[in-house]
């Protein structure tokens, strides 16, 4: 599968072309450019994709890009964003998209560089501020229920509806949405990527809003919603990484955020770690958490996942696997195999990913945009 430090390392490819990406406004010298760049990427996932010749055969493939040709030079940076992502969003495969910034190493100059001074966490029940400052500390704790004249429902369906992937998937990445000026402009929600922004909550009973303004660095030095943390994460901190394994009571509990070697610890010492920790006499239950795991190499944890298999812990009862919005690619995987395979119970929310999946992605890189898509090569049925 695509690894995140695959991802990453896109951040190293050449700026060239990214100085189109100035304005909110497609700059005069880019007319006409768009359009090519969207034929290009039109035939590269028709190409690319093992789905591709039916995308290619489909009225409702062929009237999303004829019509993103058609208007691919007239659209605002954040509109085309949305549009070419809505495109790709036909295979409904999180693997087949444009790349959030977080995985090219930035956004390229211009609007996208704007942001909100608040981080968002969307929850089973709402999107909640978990971090704040400036004028957006009033909103720190709260549920949103409105962003301008938007309702929090109305935008969790038009995040979904524009996602390419599964429902899960889009609720892995709301809250980017919602704190991307250039994003909520893309999808409608406001008029321009650089006015200020009105945003209501509520915080138990009470109603409070707060009027935010797009700028750079709206990100940074937040500050955090004191909480109690809950013992996994105390466990992680003493650990100092997330993957290690973790012996309580009568329970092994293992957590793996990374199906790849990660910095101060191999997979294969993991796995090790995971097999002794499975020898514990006085265990009989075991917990296999995924729900921070967004990929990495699916063959990575085939060992752990067959020792799993063949331990006392297969049977009703003996082992539990924990999954979220977040569980998704190389994670995928073994959550496929050990819920066709084994007696395991599953607990939490739905897969970011879907048992049947594509991945393996190839990259493509908008010379114009400055925008990276991914299409997939390879299909993965677990199920």
């Amino acid at each position: 599968m695509f690894t995140r430090r695959a991802f990453t390392a896109l951040a190293s490819l050449t700026l060239a072309g990214q100085a189109a990406a100035q304005t909110h406004a497609p700059a005069p010298t880019t007319i006409g450019l768009r359009r090519a760049e969207v034929e290009t990427l039109r035939r590269f996932a028709e190409t690319t994709h093992p789905r591709g010749r039916e995308a290619a055969a489909d009225a409702d493939w062929r009237a999303r890009w004829d019509t993103l040709t058609a208007e691919a030079d007239t659209l605002s940076e954040g509109a085309y964003f949305v549009r070419t992502r809505r495109a790709l969003g036909w295979f409904k495969d999180g693997h087949t998209t444009v790349l959030p910034f977080e995985f090219t190493g930035g956004p390229p100059p211009g609007v996208f560089e704007l942001g909100l001074p608040i981080q968002v966490r969307a929850f089973h029940d709402g999107l909640y501020v978990i971090a704040a400052k400036d004028e957006g500390a009033p909103l720190l704790g709260a549920k949103i229920t409105r962003v301008a004249s938007t309702d929090s429902v109305a935008l969790m369906r038009a995040i979904a509806t524009q996602w390419c992937g599964n429902d899960a998937w889009a609720h892995r990445f709301a809250a980017h949405q919602v704190t991307s000026p250039a994003l909520l402009e893309g999808m409608g929600i406001t008029r321009n990527a650089t006015d200020a922004i009105a945003f209501e909550a509520m915080r138990g009973t009470r109603r409070v809003r707060a009027s935010l303004s797009p700028r750079r660095g709206a990100g940074s030095d937040l500050r955090q919603l004191e909480r109690t943390q809950a013992p996994r994460e105390q466990w992680e901190a003493s650990a100092g990484l997330g993957n290690y394994v973790r012996v309580e009571g009568a329970s092994v509990y293992i957590s793996c955020n990374d199906m790849d070697d990660i910095e101060g610890k191999t997979f294969v010492d993991f796995t090790h770690e995971c097999f002794v920790a499975m020898e514990t006499a006085s265990a009989d239950r075991l917990i296999f958490d995924v729900r921070r795991n967004g990929g990495g190499n699916n063959y990575w944890p085939e060992a752990l996942r067959k020792r799993i298999l063949r331990s006392r812990f297969n049977r009703p009862g003996g082992l539990y696997v924990l999954t979220s919005p977040m569980t998704f690619s190389a994670a995928q995987n073994p959550t496929s195999r050990l819920e066709r395979d084994s007696f395991a119970l599953f607990v939490g929310e739905p897969t970011g990913g879907a048992p049947n999946h594509y991945g393996d992605a190839q990259i493509l890189r908008g010379e114009v945009s400055g925008l990276t898509s991914m299409v997939s090569t390879i299909p993965w049925f677990d199920s």
